[in-house]
């Protein structure tokens, strides 16, 4: 762009008309206010373009290393450097156009005298002659204070505008190229749509396992997608109706033009498939009387309607349990007391309908045999509820502060598990193995599968991630930070269980 200074040879293959006089003459004087005028009015909206653009694409580098946790250190090198190249490619511009324009010593060359003919024009000056057709031109660009001959893509000559017949004669040689109107427009929303999308990296991309983010979150999370969209839109009508037209080839644009249309078309349709995902992967979430939030699940495949949350800094709802009904909003209910309060309620429920039926029955002693399957049946859940409370225990110490959530779940032998993690890639479990040879503990094992890419998995491909005591007495937890079969546990561990 700094090429726009004038350096132009005398050219021996052009002289002016012979003996003809010419029709307007006019002066410009090259200062270094009016040279920086001329580049910031035809080059600056590009310059600006080139940052938005880019400050733009690195926020989408981002966001996509912001969801991988290991690469999350690179997503926010990737924010920073987009930031710099917002603030610093307009500087470094400005900066670059003084420093060509001091070395290239134009003071001594600052007097411009211009002769226009009906077909060509001659510049003069101390160091050089141009002589040039119109018609070889390669741009003609009207400004507010001067028209800009371009002999080349970046070489302008500025001609000072008298608003009268010496404009009519240039701008009538259909050289001129129309101001690019959406450029500015162009300009904010590609700018919007990197800081939305850096938003959504930092909010929706670290967004830990079952949190919600908050409402107002949400929505600007949703709107990026849409923004997207109009910068997506905005940039194929500016591709159409002002660069391509400058192909030559009627071939050439017509292929451009088509594939400005189909990529678009292309991004339109992804991003809206965002959007609509993100929409229909949000219940509704009110606000509680206490400060906490409800967030209802109208899904017939999820375990319970109702879930509660808290807020956690600006952005983020963290997880804290399942809620019996939409008014069960305790926040110091921790969800292992919640889990046993329904199982007691349960068992409760259980045992009354055990009584009510000890009258009836079909053997010979009906009392007896029902006595006796409640018996049985209290027994198995007197186990069952053993095992899950050390489990809820092991949740709590472990893995509730990380972000995970405990769900029960029971295998083809009705053995349970509970379900901590869980994504489309894998799995992690934990899982009551036996007791120990003390007799005085449960040991449980945490697994982690893959998943296949239907979505399956096996715990035959599940691989040991750790295994944990829990002393039922005392509620005693211990790690052992085994991961196969034959390591050493922790001395904690050996001295709780009493396995060496």
């Amino acid at each position: 762009m700094a090429e726009s200074l004038t350096k132009e040879k005398q050219n021996k293959g052009r002289i002016p008309p012979d003996g003809e006089k010419p029709l307007y003459c006019a002066s410009y004087g090259q200062t270094w206010e009016n040279y920086r005028r001329m580049n910031e009015e035809l080059y600056r909206q590009k310059v600006r373009q080139l940052a938005a653009s880019l400050f733009a694409i690195l926020t989408v580098v981002g966001t996509a290393l912001m969801v991988a946790e290991k690469l999350r250190l690179f997503g926010w090198i990737s924010y920073g450097v987009a930031l710099l190249f917002l603030v610093a490619i307009p500087l470094v511009w400005r900066h670059s156009l003084r420093t060509q324009f001091q070395s290239a010593h134009i003071e001594s060359d600052n007097e411009w005298k211009y002769a226009f003919y009906k077909n060509a024009f001659t510049l003069n000056s101390k160091n050089s002659t141009t002589v040039r057709n119109y018609a070889d031109l390669y741009r003609i660009v009207e400004g507010a204070e001067y028209i800009y001959l371009l002999l080349e893509k970046n070489h302008a000559l500025p001609v000072p505008r008298d608003q009268g017949e010496r404009d009519k004669l240039l701008l009538r040689q259909r050289k001129q190229q129309d101001k690019n109107k959406i450029a500015p427009v162009l300009f904010w929303f590609s700018v919007l749509s990197g800081i939305l999308t850096a938003f959504f990296g930092m909010t929706a991309g670290r967004l830990p396992n079952q949190w919600l983010l908050q409402t107002w979150a949400f929505v600007l999370c949703v709107a990026m997608p849409a923004v997207w969209m109009l910068t997506t839109v905005l940039t194929g009508i500016s591709w159409n109706w002002y660069y391509i037209p400058s192909v030559r080839k009627k071939g050439g644009r017509i292929v451009l033009r088509v594939l400005s249309v189909l990529l678009c078309a292309a991004l339109i349709l992804s991003l809206g498939l965002v959007d609509f995902l993100l929409l229909l992967f949000r219940y509704p979430v009110k606000q509680n009387e206490n400060g906490t939030y409800t967030e209802h699940v109208d899904d017939s495949y999820s375990p319970f309607a109702y879930y509660l949350y808290q807020p956690e800094g600006p952005f983020f709802l963290r997880y804290l349990r399942p809620m019996t009904d939409a008014k069960d909003t305790d926040p110091n209910l921790s969800e292992s007391e919640w889990y046993q309060r329904l199982r007691s309620d349960s068992r409760k429920e259980t045992e009354a309908d055990a009584a009510g039926s000890a009258d009836g029955g079909t053997s010979e002693n009906p009392a007896s045999d029902n006595n006796s399957d409640a018996q049985h049946s209290a027994n198995a859940d007197s186990e069952a509820e053993k095992i899950r409370n050390g489990a809820l225990k092991i949740f709590d110490a472990y893995f509730a502060s990380k972000g995970a959530t405990f769900r029960e779940n029971y295998t083809a032998k009705g053995n349970a598990y509970f379900i901590l993690q869980e994504s489309d890639a894998a799995i992690t479990y934990l899982q009551y193995d036996r007791d120990s040879q003390n007799g005085r503990c449960g040991l449980y094992v945490l697994w982690k599968a893959s998943k296949t890419a239907e979505g399956s998995w096996s715990p035959i491909d599940a691989q040991m991630q750790n295994t944990y005591a829990y002393e039922y007495r005392t509620g005693v937890l211990a790690e052992s930070g085994k991961t196969g079969w034959s390591d050493t546990g922790s001395e904690e561990y050996q001295k709780l269980t009493g396995e060496r």
